[in-house]
This record gives structure tokens, sequence and C-alpha cells, in this order.
């Protein structure tokens, strides 16, 4: 006989040994058995501390005004809607997805460019440039600038532009 432990053939048969309730030729086989397998003996040992453990135990004796007390709570319950009984199971996972959605919302909208600006001007590139055309660009900042120091000739001050 293989081991029912080791090889997992067989294993309700300690079970079914432990509680009393195996016929004579398998208990006889298994007995010969756990005689030369020291685990089987010990599962089955532990399984009959159990066994006894459950036989000795006693429910306790229910209270003479038990089920008095079991029918007023159950009348006291008020019975829901039927939208309640849709969505109070679905509640707990909505509110997960819902942060989750908002999180995806708000980072969609803090990566994307202000509306203010067309994508040609926020990759605008400037492939080469001309000596004389950055010379006349800084010829007419100045003459700006000078022209916003000249006094004005009406309020007689002298106010930037």
């Amino acid at each position: 006989m293989n081991c029912p432990i080791r090889s997992q053939e067989n294993r309700e048969w300690l079970l079914d040994y432990s509680a009393g309730r195996l016929d004579r030729e398998r208990t006889a086989m298994l007995e010969r058995h756990m005689e030369a397998c020291p685990v089987c003996a010990r599962f089955v040992a532990e399984q009959r501390v159990v066994w006894d453990a459950l036989s000795q135990w006693e429910s306790p004796e229910l209270s003479p005004d038990f089920n008095r007390r079991l029918y007023h709570k159950i009348d006291q319950v008020q019975p829901s809607s039927w939208v309640e009984r849709v969505l109070r199971p679905l509640w707990r996972p909505m509110v997960p997805v819902a942060a989750a959605c908002l999180l995806i919302l708000a980072g969609v909208a803090l990566h994307t460019p202000t509306a203010g600006l067309s994508p040609d001007t926020s990759h605008a590139r400037v492939e080469s440039v001309e000596p004389e055309q950055v010379e006349r660009t800084l010829d007419d900042l100045q003459m700006l600038r000078e022209l916003a120091l000249t006094p004005q000739e009406h309020t007689g001050t002298t106010q930037p532009m």
C-alpha cells in the first residue's frame, strides 16, 4: 500500500479511520501501513485528539426567550428598496474606481499645455539668424528705450511707455 499522505491517494482513508467510519478490510490495511509509517500514525493520533475534543463539546442551551428575541429582531429590520439592494454591493468597489478616475483626470489636466498657446509656438525653433538681422533688432530696441525716456509735450513729465 502506498503512503496516503505522501502519494495523495486514499487520503480520505486516514480521516475515515480517525472518525471510526472505515470498513474492516481497509482498516486492517491502514493499520499495517501505520506500523511502518510514523507520519501516518502521527496524523491519525492528532486526528483522534480532534475527534475526542469534538465529542466532548456540548453546545450551550438556548435561553427560553431566544425565539421571541430572534423574531423581534427580524421584525425590526426595515425592508430596503430595490435601489438600495442594487447599489449597496456596488458602493465599496465604486469608491476606489472613482478615486482612480479623478487622479487620471487630474494628471491629464495638469499634463496638457495651456489652451492659449498653439502647438507651433511652444516648439518654435530658429534654424539660422543673420548677424545683420540681430544688429537691426538691437538698434530698434535701443530706439524704443530712448523714445520711452523722452519728455512728453502734453504733461511735461517723463513716463516710460
